[in-house]
């Protein structure tokens, strides 16, 4: 279950009480404990991270999938390529009673997507904000992908505003029971968003991890479990992704 990125101890617990998950085969949901299954059903969750964590027992991390090729996401489908299984998107909010955002069902990610990329736009979110993520592996499980051989990631990006990239790991989620102050992801936000398609690159060493995070660790690239692109808070957002790689 891949949870959102934050950047505050504050919002991470906002973010672990309420979220709403879509939820499809294979899922790797936003904060707090998702269940993922089939249809297009969401669903929420009340545990905290900090009871998350000390709810899991420490479980040995299971070998990462190792990409066939350096391209993780094309925009020609929903699904990520070269991985087997492969994982999909996903959307998150913080479920605020009048907030709207796009795409809001499983059904709304075929239309969401146009010339390459995943267009999702949201307002009126109160706590927290919202945005969608990309599990790398499918399958039902939370399971890493090995990216060793690579020197970071990079992908399009267009839009107003700003927009908030989460890489999540083993070590950042409760599923393996290392953290002890989960969620807190290697976090990047982009500020200068433009209606032309950008590129944005980061290696490996330059996503640290969110600060409210425990215990601290060096990003493991054996063990990634996925990406959130958010709201930087509780505003409105409207921004497109596109052409997700690894960096060779």
């Amino acid at each position: 279950m891949f949870r959102s990125v934050m950047t505050m101890k504050k919002t991470q617990a906002g973010l672990a009480s309420s979220l709403v998950a879509l939820a499809v085969t294979g899922c790797i949901a936003g904060p707090g404990i998702q269940p993922c299954g089939t249809g297009d059903t969401a669903s929420s969750s009340t545990s905290s991270s900090g009871s998350a964590a000390n709810d899991v027992t420490k479980i040995p991390i299971p070998p990462g999938v190792v990409p066939t090729d350096s391209m993780v996401w094309d925009g020609t489908k929903l699904d990520v390529v070269n991985i087997d299984p492969p994982g999909t998107w996903f959307y998150m909010n913080d479920k605020s009673p009048k907030g709207e955002m796009e795409p809001a069902t499983n059904g709304d990610f075929q239309t969401a997507l146009a010339n390459g990329m995943i267009h999702t736009h949201g307002k009126m979110y109160t706590d927290w904000g919202g945005g969608v993520g990309l599990n790398f592996v499918g399958g039902g499980s939370v399971q890493p992908v090995d990216a060793s051989k690579f020197k970071g990631i990079k992908f399009k990006a267009s839009g107003s505003g700003s927009v908030r990239i989460g890489l999540a790991t083993a070590a950042t989620m409760p599923d393996f029971g290392i953290c002890t102050a989960c969620y807190g992801h290697y976090t990047v936000e982009i500020n200068d968003l433009s209606a032309t398609p950008k590129e944005y690159s980061y290696t490996w060493d330059k996503m640290p991890q969110a600060g409210f995070g425990k215990p601290k660790q060096k990003l493991d690239p054996k063990t990634l479990i996925g990406l959130n692109f958010t709201s930087k808070g509780a505003v409105a957002w409207d921004f497109s992704i596109g052409q997700i790689e690894w960096i060779k």
